[in-house]
């Protein structure tokens, strides 16, 4: 009898230690199927319980739909207590790689969206500078992740742009010049200030997005990398950010320095100046067939005026405003050791009075 209880308790106690095994092993990686409470990284959340909306299935159902990516949808609503509109990005993971972040960043366990949820949760989630975009929180469910932002009322620079372009919207060379100098502010503390050094890696006027003084927040840290000191640049298995803003040395070698997001800036600058995207059937119709080096011929010909944006023109601030499109010629320069670095290009802009 008593070989049967001892037999009985030793196929228990296995079992039992399988089982707890297992949950161990889950919890290591993530699986462990619970709802993890709000990450909060701003004091302008006082309390996770004003986030405890975003634990119900139908957490977003009556929420303002104000954008769509490649990630996910973007909500607005008022944070509950503060009178502060917040913006809630939905991130859809499968249920099957809903992982929790695991401890190094290339980790087999995390796909690409989790990779960039990292991403944002290490560089804004951890910093703070008047020309970056704050992650205020984070949220995991089950079947998705929700990263919530400032609500920034005035859209993108994308958007203030096509405004102007359908004339919707007014962006005057005060407006455009301060915005030119909040990116390269927001560069030079991701570059020069902060330990260790932040590259953006997808600056274009979709990602600066602009504060009710319309101010420019540098925003979508999804590609960033933070890079040691120890190391020049970046090396990638694939060419990541947008046709257009990416730096002919990154389509080269997959090596991507601060270099390549100042190239980055230099295309913004001229979109500012010029008020054509990269992307504009214009630029199909041209010689160079492309913005930077039509942008070059234009600056060094007789009538460098002609390529600024006609509402821009007759404004007494040529001379100002040609002054930038030749910084955007030095930060799209094909070799980048020829191009400044984010102090040299927002002390520049700053130099320039209206």
């Amino acid at each position: 009898m008593g070989f049967f209880v001892g037999l009985f308790s030793g196929v228990l106690s296995g079992v039992l230690f399988s089982i707890l095994f297992r949950l161990l092993v889950n919890c290591i990686k993530g699986n462990f199927n619970k709802i993890a409470g709000p990450s909060i990284y701003s004091p302008l959340i006082k309390n996770s319980d004003a986030l405890s909306f975003l634990e119900k299935d139908d957490a977003l159902s009556s929420l303002e739909l104000i954008g769509r990516g490649g990630c996910g949808e973007v909500y607005r609503t008022e944070l509950p207590g503060a009178g502060r509109m917040i913006a809630i990005k939905r991130v859809v993971q499968p249920a099957a790689d809903a992982l929790e972040l695991g401890p190094e960043e290339n980790s087999k366990l995390l796909n690409k969206r989790m990779r960039q949820i990292r991403s944002e949760i290490n560089t804004v989630g951890q910093i703070r500078h008047r020309n970056l975009l704050p992650l205020l929180a984070h949220v995991t469910r089950p079947d998705c992740h929700y990263l919530v932002y400032e609500y920034m009322k005035n859209g993108s620079l994308h958007d203030a742009l096509k405004g102007v372009e359908n004339g919707s919207r007014v962006l005057e060379w005060k407006t455009r010049h301060n915005i030119a100098v909040g990116i390269a502010s927001g560069l030079e503390y991701l570059h020069m200030l902060h330990r260790p050094r932040i590259i953006h890696r997808d600056l274009k006027p979709a990602n600066i997005l602009l504060d009710d003084d319309l101010e420019a927040r540098i925003a979508d840290f999804g590609l960033a990398k933070a890079v040691p000191d120890a190391k020049t640049h970046v090396t990638t298995s694939a060419v990541a950010g947008t046709v257009g803003y990416i730096a002919p040395e990154y389509h080269q070698s997959l090596k991507f320095t601060d270099k390549s997001d100042i190239y980055s800036f230099g295309v913004i600058l001229a979109v500012l100046v010029i008020g054509r995207h990269p992307s504009d059937d214009f630029f199909q119709t041209t010689e160079e067939m492309g913005l930077v080096k039509w942008l070059r011929r234009m600056v060094s010909s007789e009538q460098p005026a002609e390529a600024i944006d006609p509402s821009l023109r007759g404004n007494g601030f040529e001379e100002q405003i040609l002054l930038v499109l030749k910084i955007a010629c030095f930060c799209t320069a094909d070799n980048p050791t020829q191009r400044p670095n984010s102090k040299d290009v927002r002390c520049m802009l700053t130099q320039i009075k209206h």
